[in-house]
């Protein structure tokens, strides 16, 4: 009795990790077909979309992480920039 309850345990288990929707990973940072699309980011929204269109089925790419991703990298290199003073002419 005590197998029998462990086996549909078991079971059940196995159905659910089965069941459950896989991840889909998008390419990482680095890779070209990022890069590109940031590039495509960097040129304006209407050409990013057509490139993630154009390229889902094969690159998995997510118009939205990209777009942060990009918003992020220009912040990031705006916050860099050292800030000089200026002073007023007259």
């Amino acid at each position: 009795m005590n197998t029998t309850k462990s086996w549909y345990q078991g079971a059940i288990i196995a159905v659910a990790l089965v069941a459950a929707p896989m991840a889909v990973a998008g390419p990482s940072a680095a890779s070209p077909e990022m890069k590109t699309a940031l590039a495509k980011a960097a040129e304006g929204p209407d050409q990013l979309r057509q490139y993630v269109q154009r390229t889902r089925a094969i690159y998995a790419l997510d118009f939205n992480e990209v777009m942060d991703r990009h918003e992020a990298i220009k912040a990031a290199s705006s916050e860099s920039k050292p800030q000089v003073a200026q002073t007023g002419t007259k």
